[in-house]
């Protein structure tokens, strides 16, 4: 302890020594030799807590129990003694030997490897394409309270690359390419598993234009290109004929239903469905793009069909649900719709059912198609509905 530098604080020679180890003393040694002065005056040296006391004229050999009874790695602990003891002032420094035994736990760790990835997207809605090493392997070092722990991977990070479909604008396109429509409201027909909204309806308002050439005499209008017509209606609703016939349907329908105790019911559809592949190119259920997408050719002349009928506007999104799945893993997605035999059939179902009565369609994997009652079409505000499509 000679050796290492002391420091005079508040009338102390102060020696640090910093611990290599954490652990519990268990034995604790002391020694140093005489100096042989004429005159030597004993003190104290404090040593962990414990007093020991020092004279030069004779040797020292001796076992002590610390008040100090651990011992942590970096830490330091002191060994301090008087300046001066009455008149006399220590000057000269005597070698003092001090021997610790600590007990330390040691611990031993098994490394292994935890992945993390990140992506933006559902890895269950693409397909995997490609998978590159874009760190190279080897081994790596781990230091862990003072011990190396070497490990091995043949890559250490990897990028994967999906192919996921992209939305398209279903039955909108001729809506959304033209300057002239604009977007009144959307509203989400159902959602995903995990939110997210996966088939909406929306509304366009589009402005028309329509112009004819006439003839004023005297006050009469005469057209001259037959266009007149077309020009005087405010409305681009051409079913006020259909209205009232849907009108005398539902009186007529009443009393049809008093007097023979029928359960009447109209624009009754049928409950459709199509398959996509929860990780592929498959999928049956697009709103458009059938004749580029080779990955369509799997689809069966059902989902075609219903694919011409969703063209054709003459259905209604019911939603979606997993129809196949091994060990907790989705492999194959359906979409519902209701599909009805007309324009008109549908309108009034969605707009007028659905959109005006809130009577649902059912549920994904049990579609609702039912005819409408006579009570509920006459419940229903013919000139609220947009005839439009």
């Amino acid at each position: 302890m000679s050796q290492l530098p002391a420091r005079e604080v508040n009338g102390q020679y102060v020696v640090s020594i910093t611990s290599p180890v954490t652990g519990e003393i268990v034995d604790a040694h002391y020694s140093w030799s005489r100096t042989y002065l004429q005159k030597s005056v004993p003190m104290t040296i404090t040593v962990l807590g414990t007093p020991l006391s020092w004279n030069a004229k004779y040797s020292a050999d001796a076992s002590f129990t610390p008040v100090q009874k651990t011992l942590t790695a970096g830490v330091a602990f002191t060994s301090s003694h008087p300046v001066r003891v009455g008149n006399t002032k220590f000057k000269r420094h005597t070698a003092m030997k001090l021997r610790l035994v600590v007990r330390v736990k040691k611990a031993s760790y098994t490394p292994y490897v935890v992945w993390s990835e990140s992506c933006p997207f559902s890895k269950e809605l693409g397909k995997l394409t490609k998978t590159e090493c874009t760190e190279a392997g080897g081994n790596r070092t781990l230091v862990k309270d003072g011990q190396s722990y070497s490990m091995y991977q043949s890559c250490w990070a990897y990028r994967d690359t999906y192919v996921t479909q992209s939305a398209d604008k279903g039955t909108c396109q001729t809506y959304t390419d033209n300057p002239a429509c604009t977007l009144v409201s959307h509203q989400c027909a159902f959602y995903s598993e995990e939110g997210a909204c996966l088939h909406e309806y929306a509304t366009y308002s589009c402005e028309s234009k329509t112009s004819g050439k006439v003839m004023v005499c005297g006050g009469d209008v005469f057209c001259l290109d037959g266009e007149c017509d077309k020009a005087q209606s405010g409305k681009s609703n051409d079913f006020a004929e259909a209205v009232s016939q849907l009108a005398a349907l539902a009186a007529a329908g009443k009393d049809v239903a008093a007097l023979n105790g029928v359960d009447v019911r109209a624009f009754t559809g049928q409950a459709k469905f199509c398959k996509k592949a929860a990780a592929g190119y498959s999928n049956c259920c697009k709103d458009s793009g059938w004749g580029q997408d080779i990955g369509l050719a799997k689809c069966s002349s059902d989902e075609k069909a219903l694919a011409k009928a969703k063209s054709n506007k003459l259905t209604v999104s019911v939603g979606e649900f997993c129809s196949k799945k091994v060990l907790g893993v989705c492999l194959e997605k359906k979409r519902s719709y209701c599909q009805f035999d007309s324009k008109l059939a549908q309108i009034v179902q969605q707009q007028g059912r659905n959109g005006q009565l809130r009577i649902s369609f059912g549920s994904a994997k049990h579609p609702d198609c039912r005819g409408i009652t006579v009570d509920e079409l006459q419940k229903i505000q013919f000139n609220r509905l947009d005839f439009t499509n």
